[in-house]
C-alpha cells in the first residue's frame, strides 16, 4: 500500500538534535504466517487530525446502521410489520415477496451509506503521544512490519531520531505472554569494551541478579551455546552475560545505589557512567515514575558494535515519561561522546536498517 505523508508543525531544534523532518507513516504488508498480536502503540499514529465533519459522520454511521439492521430483519421476517403496525396486512401489498425485496434493497442502500460515512478509528492516546514525540525530536514515525521473534511480536509504530550522530529508536514489542513493552534502543560503536546491566533495586531484582542464580543460568546456557557452535564467541549468550555472576557494582552515590542494582564487566567505567549528572538525574526521574525498567549495554555482533537498550514494561503513552526516557538515552550517548568512546569511523554501520 503506498505510503502517506503528514506534515507536523515545525519546532525549534534543541542543541544536539537533527532538524525536524516530515513525519511519515508507511504501511507494509504483513508476512504470511501466524496472525500477529496487535501493536499496543498502534499508530495510524502519524495521523493526529480528525476526519472532516466527524460529528456528522458518526451520526450518519449510527443511524444508517440501525436502518440496515431493521431492513435486514424485515427481509427475513416480513410478518413483523403486522405485529408492529396495528391493522396492517401484508396482503394489501401483494404478500411477503414485495416486502422482502424492498427491505433487502433498503438494507443494501443503508449499508452502502454507512460504509461511506465510516468515521474511522481515532488514534489512541499512546499513538498521539508517539506522533507528537516524533515531531518534537525532529524524527520520523514509521510503521514496521509485525514479525514473530524470540522476544514475541515486534514491529509496528517506530520513532527514529539522532543524538550526537547516533541513531536512536523508540519501538514496542509484545512478549509471548501477550504483555506489552516499550523499548528505546541505540546501536553504537565503542572504542572501549564495556557491558552493563541495570535494574531498579527491590527484593525480586536482587534475587534475579544474584551470582548464584546466574551461575546456574549460565551453566545451562553454555551447553546450548556449544550445541549451536557459538561457544567462546560474542554470539554466545553465556559470554555476553558472564559478568552477571560478578558482585554488584556500587557508584558511591547513595541515591543511585539505593535505587539501582548494577552489574558490569568494567566496574570503574560503569561507576563513572552512572555518576554522570545527566544520566543519574534522568535515571532517578525514570525510577520514580516507572517500575520494572531495564537498562543494558551488550555486544550486538561485531567486536565494537554495541546495543544500548532501555526497556519499560507496558505502553508508554505519557509525554512526560517519553521525554524522561529520551533525556536518559541522549544523556548516555552524550556521555559516551564526551568521554571519546564513540568510534566515528563508521556511523552508518551502527544505524538502523530502513524498512
Amino acid at each position: 500500500m503506498p505510503g502517506t505523508r503528514k506534515q507536523f508543525p515545525q519546532v525549534r531544534p534543541r542543541r544536539g538534535r537533527s532538524i525536524p523532518r516530515t513525519v511519515e507513516t508507511r504501511h507494509e504488508a504483513l508476512v504470511e504466517g501466524p496472525k500477529p498480536i496487535p501493536d499496543a502503540h498502534q499508530a495510524d499514529a502519524g495521523t493526529t487530525n480528525e476526519p472532516p465533519n466527524l460529528g456528522l459522520r458518526v451520526f450518519v454511521h449510527g443511524v444508517f446502521g440501525l436502518v440496515a439492521a431493521c431492513a435486514f430483519v424485515l427481509a427475513l421476517w416480513p410478518g413483523l410489520l403486522e405485529v408492529a403496525v396495528p391493522g396492517f396486512r401484508l396482503e394489501r401489498l401483494g404478500g411477503d415477496t414485495p416486502i422482502r425485496v424492498a427491505s433487502f434493497f433498503a438494507f443494501l442502500v443503508a449499508l452502502t451509506i454507512r460504509l461511506r460515512a465510516n468515521p474511522g478509528t481515532r488514534p489512541g492516546r499512546a499513538a498521539l503521544a508517539w506522533a507528537q514525540f516524533a515531531s518534537g525530536v525532529g524524527g520520523t514515525l514509521v510503521q514496521k512490519r509485525r514479525e514473530a521473534t524470540v522476544m514475541g511480536w515486534e514491529g509496528g509504530a517506530t520513532v527514529r531520531w539522532e543524538s550526537h550522530g547516533v541513531p536512536i529508536e523508540l519501538s514496542g514489542y509484545t512478549d509471548t505472554s501477550r504483555n506489552h513493552h516499550t523499548r528505546f534502543q541505540a546501536d553504537l560503536r565503542l572504542s572501549q569494551a564495556f557491558r552493563f546491566y541495570a535494574l531498579p533495586r527491590n527484593f525480586l531484582t536482587k534475587a534475579f541478579a544474584s551470582s548464584q542464580v546466574w551461575g546456574v543460568i549460565l551453566a545451562g546456557q553454555k551447553s546450548e551455546d556449544r550445541e549451536r557452535g557459538t561457544s567462546g564467541t560474542n554470539a554466545a549468550v553465556s559470554e555476553q552475560m558472564a559478568f552477571m555472576v560478578e558482585k554488584e557494582v556500587t557508584t558511591g552515590d547513595p541515591m543511585i545505589d539505593a535505587a539501582v542494582l548494577l552489574k558490569s564487566d568494567n566496574p570503574d567505567l560503569a561507576r563513572e557512567f552512572l555518576s554522570d549528572a545527566g544520566v543519574s538525574h534522568w535515571l532517578r526521574e525514570l525510577n520514580g515514575s516507572r517500575k520494572g525498567w531495564q537498562l543494558s549495554l551488550v555486544v550486538k555482533g561485531l567486536p565494537d558494535l554495541y546495543q544500548f537498550t532501555l526497556t519499560i514494561p507496558g505502553v508508554l503513552g505519557e509525554a512526560k515519561d517519553l521525554d524522561a526516557c529520551r533525556q536518559l538515552m541522549e544523556a548516555a550517548v552524550g556521555r559516551f561522546a564526551d568521554r571519546g568512546m564513540l568510534d566515528a569511523r563508521d556511523r552508518k554501520a551502527a544505524g538502523f536498517g530502513r524498512s
